[in-house]
């Protein structure tokens, strides 16, 4: 769920151009233009990277706002809201509509739990962030929005509590950050590790005292697994809806045994909508799931939502 920022191609002089910030308000701005009269919207997201401030319409009214900057505020620029996978970012928002507890795992910059909030503000948000950078700019889009009721936690989120060394870059916004040093390193080399305290879902839940929870999002970079099995209870208690990432270097086969075993449906999210499968495995195309308990949608599915 996290995307790389950098553009070699764009001599050094012209990127110091385009991304200061007047020059950068208004090519971005004549450039969504040119979008909206039928332009290719591809190689303007990628060489034209939105800074300033990023405002669109949500569905119901709504707006949403973020600071521009990174790669996600970047694609709701140039896409619209639900432009940083559109696959499972709508689906997301019309659940938390109806969710009175959501929890943000690996929330990076806070797309969706902005998103949750936004959706229902009676709901409870949870954002999980380790990171000071992003956590820091998940705040200042929390702040954009008049989020105030969100909670954020600078904990990462696993199997059990403790302290474990968080890997990330040293510069930035890094796109890539996790527990898993072998996964972060497949993504870059300038490596640096902060210690963090690490909590579980079951005991955020207890400490918190939640009385239920209702829709979850896991984005940890390899560790979904852990995540899960940590939020044994929680998901056995109150059988939220799970949007998950599942990637190849990741623990596949522990996810589908831990949510299996409690008898959860399994959906791969794709652009044809949700697809049903009997196995939780990695897929060349996405890598964004859905997992719920069969009450939850019934025999149609979420599809037919």
């Amino acid at each position: 769920m996290r995307l790389c920022q950098h553009d070699p191609v764009v001599a050094p002089w012209l990127r110091h151009l385009r991304d200061a910030p007047v020059p950068n308000r208004t090519f971005t701005a004549i450039g969504r233009g040119i979008v909206r009269l039928g332009a290719p919207v591809e190689r303007l997201e990628a060489r034209l990277p939105r800074h300033g401030p990023v405002d669109v319409p949500l569905p119901d009214g709504r707006r949403l706002r973020l600071r521009g900057g990174d790669r996600v505020a970047n694609r709701i620029y140039w896409r619209g809201w639900a432009g940083h996978e559109p696959e499972a970012s709508s689906l997301w928002f019309e659940l938390a509509a109806s969710a009175a507890v959501v929890l943000d795992v690996g929330a990076f910059t806070g797309y969706y739990a902005v998103l949750a909030a936004l959706a229902n503000p009676a709901a409870r948000v949870v954002a999980f962030e380790p990171l000071d950078a992003a956590r820091a700019r998940l705040v200042e889009n929390l702040d954009l929005n008049l989020l105030s009721r969100v909670e954020v936690e600078g904990s990462a989120v696993g199997r059990v509590s403790g302290r474990q060394p968080f890997w990330h870059r040293t510069d930035g916004l890094p796109t890539s950050s996790g527990l898993d040093a072998s996964f972060v390193r497949s993504k870059a080399s300038d490596l640096v590790a902060d210690e963090v305290p690490v909590t579980t879902i079951d005991e955020v839940a207890a400490a918190r005292g939640l009385p239920t929870v209702d829709l979850v999002k896991i984005d940890t970079e390899t560790t979904e697994h852990d995540v899960l099995a940590g939020a044994a209870g929680v998901l056995e208690r109150f059988g939220p809806a799970v949007f998950c990432e599942v990637l190849p270097r990741g623990r596949p086969q522990e996810v589908e045994a831990i949510v299996r075993r409690l008898g959860y449906r399994t959906w791969l999210l794709t652009d044809r909508g949700p697809v049903e499968r009997p196995r939780v495995e990695p897929d060349p195309a996405w890598r964004n799931w859905l997992l719920a308990p069969p009450e939850r949608f019934g025999a149609t599915g979420p599809a037919a939502r």
